[in-house]
């Protein structure tokens, strides 16, 4: 069998390519997961009776409980 050798150039296009490809697949999970947690956020909301307002406003009065927590 005949061995490849890369060499210089060659072989940083190659390993360019395979870290663009990386980072391609990477990114494509995160927006997926990101897609899925606001279908679950958006399916618990609707369950409890909350619009995308009340929700919002509800996540603000938690996180100024919280704030007023830590400073005790």
């Amino acid at each position: 069998m005949e061995e490849i050798n890369l060499e210089g150039t060659v072989y940083l296009t190659v390993a360019y390519l395979g870290m663009i490809a990386g980072l391609a697949i990477w990114t494509w999970t995160v927006v997926v997961r990101s897609r899925s947690i606001e279908q679950r956020l958006a399916a618990v909301e609707a369950s409890i009776g909350l619009d995308a307002e009340q929700a919002d406003n509800v996540a603000e009065q938690s996180v100024a409980e919280t704030s007023d927590d830590a400073t005790d």
